[in-house]
């Protein structure tokens, strides 16, 4: 009697068991996103367990980063009949929306019905991304003014060039390469930053011998203070 108990529990058990998953199975919503123009998105979703009843849809567009920067419910309600097989057919949604409020980008979107996610993740490009983004490196690029051409010289911490100050500057910086120049303060005022030659420096120092248009560039070590030598270059002033 006990083992007949023991099956018939166990039977019973193992019933309702795969009447839960058939049930949780069976109310699970389903659907795809579909389209996506200048002005609209459309899908469809739907539950099988009410299929002649309505689901709310929330669709979501994200940008490049994958921040979600659009975001609207909305019942997916709309008769279809290419969706007569599922219920009486009133399973379409669409969203409008107002591209011209959003930056030029590629953007995805993507809908959600309840916790599940609707089939097919939808893309759209506005405007020209390439354009954008050269758009704002040239808006970031540093803003150049010609000061002219100016002799060029060069120094180093040796005691020949430095006469015992090293690396140390009238400004009290630490010079060094690629970074620092002396100058004539009254032609360029300290802290000022000027491109030569593609490097931008710092106006960080002066010299005995420097006046006018003249320029002496900072180098780690004296052979390659010997090998600028003496030049002439275009200087320009890096504007803020």
């Amino acid at each position: 009697m006990k083992i007949r108990h023991l099956t018939t529990c166990l039977f019973l058990s193992v019933i309702l068991a795969a009447a839960f998953a058939f049930t949780a199975l069976a109310a699970v919503p389903t659907g795809r996103m579909e389209k996506v123009t200048d002005t609209e998105i459309t899908g469809w979703a739907y539950q099988k367990d009410m299929p002649n009843s309505p689901i709310n849809v929330r669709v979501a567009i994200k940008d490049a980063d994958g921040e979600e920067v659009f975001s609207q419910k909305v019942t997916a309600g709309e008769y279809r009949e290419d969706l007569e097989d599922k219920g009486n057919g009133c399973h379409g949604f669409t969203v409008s929306v107002d591209w011209s409020s959003f930056e030029d980008g590629v953007y995805t979107i993507e809908g959600y019905a309840g916790d599940r996610t609707l089939t097919r993740t939808l893309t759209y490009t506005k405007g020209n991304p390439q354009e954008a983004s050269a758009e704002e490196e040239n808006a970031s690029a540093p803003q150049l003014v010609s000061l002219g051409t100016f002799k060029t010289t060069g120094y180093c911490p040796c005691s020949r060039c430095s006469e015992g100050w090293g690396r140390h500057t009238c400004t009290g910086a630490m010079a060094s390469a690629r970074h620092t120049i002396a100058v004539d303060p009254n032609v360029i005022p300290y802290g000022t930053q000027v491109m030569i030659n593609g490097v931008v420096y710092t106006a960080e120092d002066r010299g005995g011998g420097v006046r006018g248009n003249h320029i002496d560039i900072f180098f780690d070590n004296h052979s390659e203070t010997l090998q600028h030598g003496t030049q002439n270059a275009e200087v320009f002033l890096v504007a803020a």
